[in-house]
């Protein structure tokens, strides 16, 4: 049957789309006898189960666990690595009733098929052996917990989440069974990597420091250093079992690289496995493409949502265990998927896998592919190639698919804002006292921590507490933020995350859903709800965001040639300026949307590349777009970054400068996206050079002439992957890879000299505008653009000179606001550049843009007025309100509106200069009360400002 479909894909209309074929011969058995196993009561419920022997992996582990070591099992999926830990656990529980064991999962739907594997082995023991398991998740009722706290099971099975936000909470209640458990099971290991592994990471220390005497049993996905990565997360040696004994049937791998949409392609796919009576598991890259194939095969058959499916996270969990039971049980023959699925759900045997797009790593690619065939069937495995640049470098090297080894995991240990919310945790738990390995690895952190008055130390000096309440709430394990509700005419349909709902859930953002089409009408951040409504239009959305870097620390700098680089901490600024509306016909822009969106904000890790002034002028005089160069390079670097180390776009961002105010020179950035980083672009660093050269044989070896997503485009552009230019970029990477400039990427510019067709001048600026009309008269906030421009005032903070504009000269207002170094107001992000946009497109390349208030609210969660934090800060006030400049304008006052106007710039410069100076401002509460907000504004500034100048 296999064969037949994969003839009739090759001999289809798709035919010559297909760009590799090749097969993954069978593997045959490696057995144990059971005599192995001590217990002949456990010997004799295997055999009642038709187990006759072990394979070899699994006799191993049993051996490794009876003789006391810590393990990790990476053998493939369907392998039988549940067995691994569960025969050696359960036979120690049957002649041991007090031994207790923890087993952890990622998701839920893993907890229960566990639950259901070990009750499947007890019930072939008389009387179950008098072993119990419990499962205990987010869903378990309060009245079965007090159960299972008053009786603790042998066995619970839960999650990372659980043991942070319940167990090590409420330690004294959960510690009848913590004290007692001797076995710690972490299942799907591979999972703990990035932001969610160092939450994990100081999770498990945390737990460790307070029941060391347990034994850890791991499995996972294959990965490169499985040992050394467990030891990373746990602290302990681990052996490692990685040869399975398992027997494989054969698998065909097919590889695609239509010239029509993956997606389309995927279609056809599925469309002749379903013919062909081929149970098949489709993966995709996004929850978008998930939805978007599945809506257009029950659009093409009604019919299909009997035997088709999506499925994803942001799915009720009652509707996603519907799903895998229906699966599992062959009503469904086909199931659309994003990575969801890749872990090991119970899901049936699956014949064929289809893979819509490089997933970003080996250890996905076959992880995903090992869910088709089981034991000796044969399988068909079809891969779609995607137009970006991995997919397409994998369609140039299709044999690195089959020889390159597994992405080594790392978990950065090093993540001070991750790492401060555990130790406070762990100090909640436990006092922490000198000498535990837990608070050594974290020293200097601590010590930090003490002087900002976050943990308190005891007055002998040798025990550190912590004084909150429930510090649990401000560790987010997951990094995604307060969950939000989706809701449709007063039913519940979906939820999403904090951090995908600001770029996914704006409002007249088009949602896809199980086939249906939803447009967001509503977001209320207070009670975290999103409103939905049935939507039939023939368009979809893409946000539209600005991006800016602030350079906080340079760690470490590296000339190599031309290529002058530096690893540094760094400040990232995002802003959803609006959103973009495209044809779902022809992918064609229909309209561009303004929004005004609070920036979001957070310090990171990364590095940036620094472009020589001799390489600027030598690209411009060939006349190459400078920028264009620039930022196409700097797509395809963070495109290449996962044939590095084992990552996705959607953990990298990057930002491209032709001027760069702190470091003088144009600059290339790329970051780790997310708070505190997570050792991608530390552990990349070093290799700076292979990236380089890998990052141009790519590029240069795209059959495109002018860019394509194949090599420079990035599907998460904000700018809407303008401007870009192939060639320079081809040519820059070329030169940075030479070695003939002296003087490398020193200050290379005057002042006011041109920087591509821009000029930079070294202002610093605050200002401030009134507005002709209100938002009533325009329609709302979001149509700020059109409220027009009646008086608008400057500061140069260097000489402090002022200077008015009225609507006439707003030209030369926005002109001198793009050419200075940096430019801040309060509000100015959402509201004062929403209304200059109306003018034209703003162009604030080299500038720095800085918000008071967006920082102000980026620290505290809170929105404060100019009024009162000056009021509380430095005893001032402004001379009117808006209101009031609004009707002067009526009455053709400007002279009053310029002055309100200055008084408030001159306002915001002295709040911001007192910040400067003191470190802090300011604030008042509703209850009377004064809070001291810290800032770091002198280090901006100072960034800033041009050697010699004051600002005093």
């Amino acid at each position: 049957m296999i064969d037949a479909a994969a003839g009739y894909i090759k001999s289809g209309k798709f035919g010559d789309a297909l760009s590799y074929e090749g097969e993954i011969p069978a593997k045959g058995t490696d057995t144990e006898p059971l005599e192995i196993i001590e217990s002949e009561i456990v010997r004799e419920a295997l055999r009642d189960m038709g187990i006759n022997s072990l394979y070899s992996h699994q006799a191993e582990s049993y051996r490794r666990v009876r003789g006391g070591d810590n393990i990790i099992v990476t053998t493939p999926t369907a392998s039988g690595k549940t067995l691994c830990y569960n025969l050696p656990i359960l036979e120690d529980m049957y002649h041991n009733r007090n031994v207790r064991a923890l087993y952890l999962f990622p998701l839920k739907a893993l907890g229960h098929d566990q639950k259901r594997g070990i009750d499947e082995l007890l019930s072939e023991i008389p009387l179950g052996g008098g072993i119990s398991s419990s499962v205990v998740d987010g869903d378990t009722d309060k009245q079965t917990r007090r159960k299972i706290l008053k009786d603790p099971p042998n066995i619970i099975i839960s999650n990372p989440d659980l043991l942070h936000y319940s167990m090590l909470v409420k330690r004294n209640d959960w510690d009848p069974f913590l004290s007692r458990v001797k076995y710690l099971v972490v299942d799907e290991l591979h999972t703990y990597r990035g932001v969610f592994g160092t939450h994990v990471h100081n999770l498990f220390q945390r737990f460790l420091r307070l029941y060391p005497d347990v034994r850890i049993i791991t499995s996972s996905a294959t990965i490169g250093g499985a040992s050394e990565f467990a030891k990373q997360l746990f602290g302990r040696e681990f052996v490692h079992i990685d040869k399975s004994g398992a027997p494989a049937g054969r698998k065909r791998f097919m590889m695609f690289n239509p010239e029509i949409p993956p997606a389309a392609m995927a279609n056809y796919l599925l469309k002749t496995n379903l013919e062909a009576g081929i149970k098949t598991l489709c993966f995709t890259k996004s929850r978008k493409q998930t939805e978007t194939i599945y809506s257009r095969i029950i659009s093409a058959e009604p019919t299909a949502s009997r035997y088709v499916s999506s499925y994803r996270a942001g799915f009720l969990p009652e509707e996603r265990r519907d799903i895998e039971k229906r699966f599992s049980g062959g009503e469904l023959k086909a199931v659309i998927s994003t990575s969801a699925f890749e872990l090991g759900i119970d899901i049936g045997g699956v014949d064929s896998t289809i893979l819509v797009g490089y997933p970003g790593s080996m250890m996905s690619l076959w992880q995903r592919a090992g869910r088709a065939g089981r034991k000796q069937k044969d399988s068909l495995i079809m891969l779609i190639a995607g137009r970006d640049a991995l997919d397409q470098y994998y369609v140039k090297y299709p044999h690195l698919l089959f020889e390159s080894g597994y992405e080594e995991l790392t978990v950065d240990r090093d993540n001070h804002e991750i790492n401060s919310g555990h130790l406070i945790c762990a100090a909640y738990e436990e006092p922490l006292k000198g000498g535990e390995a837990y608070l050594e690895n974290n020293r200097e952190l601590a010590e930090k921590m003490v002087r900002e008055g976050k943990l308190f130390v005891e007055t002998d000096g040798e025990r550190l507490f912590s004084l909150g309440s429930y510090p649990y709430r401000n560790v987010d394990l997951r990094m995604a933020g307060e969950s939000y509700t989706l809701n449709c005419s007063g039913s519940l349909i979906a939820t999403n995350s904090g951090r995908r709902a600001y770029t996914e859930n704006f409002p007249g953002a088009v949602y896809l859903h199980r086939g249906s089409r939803f447009i967001v009408k509503k977001m209320d951040k207070q009670k975290r709800e999103i409103i939905v409504e049935p939507f039939r239009g023939n368009y979809y959305t893409w946000p539209n965001t600005d991006k800016q870097t602030t350079i906080l620390k340079d760690h470490d700098t590296a000339l190599k040639g031309n290529l002058a680089y530096s690893f540094c901490d760094l400040r990232v600024t995002e802003t959803l300026t609006g959103y973009s509306k495209v044809s779902e016909k022809t992918g064609e822009k229909i309209q561009d949307v303004p929004l005004e969106a609070e920036p979001i904000e957070f310090e990171t890790k990364g590095f940036y590349i620094r472009i020589p002034e001799q390489l600027r002028e030598e690209i411009v005089q060939k006349g190459m777009n400078f920028m264009g160069a620039i930022h196409a390079f700097e797509h395809a670097v963070i495109s290449m970054i996962p044939t590095f180390i084992l990552s996705s776009r959607d953990d990298i961002g990057g930002i491209s400068y032709p001027m760069h105010p702190q470091t003088e020179a144009s600059a290339v950035f790329v970051y780790d996206g997310y708070p505190g980083g997570v050792g991608i672009t530390k552990r990349m660093y070093p290799d700076m050079l292979s990236l380089v050269r890998r990052t141009l044989e790519q590029v240069k070896g795209c059959d495109c002439e002018e860019g394509c997503p194949s090599c420079i485009y990035s599907p998460k552009c904000g700018s809407g992957n303008y401007p870009l230019d192939k060639p320079g970029s081809v040519f820059l990477m070329e030169r940075l890879l030479d070695c003939d400039i002296e003087e490398n990427c020193g200050p290379a510019r005057e002042v006011s000299e041109e920087v591509g067709e821009k000029r930079i001048s070294d202002e610093v600026l605050v200002y401030d505008i009134e507005t002709k009309y209100s938002a009533d008269e325009v329609g709302g906030w979001n149509n700020a653009h059109k409220m027009g421009v009646s008086v608008a005032v400057v500061c140069n903070m260097i000489d402090n000179t002022f200077t008015a504009y009225t609507e006439e000269r707003v030209e030369e207002m926005i002109e001198r606001l793009e050419a200075a170094r940096m430019v801040f107001g309060f509000n100015n992000i959402s509201f004062d550049n929403k209304v200059l946009s109306g003018y034209r497109k703003l162009d604030f390349r080299g500038t720095f843009i800085f918000d008071m208030l967006a920082d102000i609210r980026t620290k505290t969660g809170k929105r404060f007025s100019l009024d009162k934090l000056a009021g509380a800060t430095i005893n001032a006030a402004k001379s009117a309100d808006g209101l009031a400049a609004l009707r002067w304008y009526k009455e053709g006052r400007l002279d009053l509106i310029e002055e309100y106007c200055r008084k408030d710039v001159e306002v915001t410069r002295d709040l911001f200069l007192f910040g400067v100076n003191k470190g802090f401002i300011h604030a008042p509460m509703k209850d009377g009360s004064v809070i001291r907000i810290p800032v770091e504004w002198g280090e901006i500034l100072e960034s800033y400002t041009p050697e010699g100048s004051s600002t005093e």
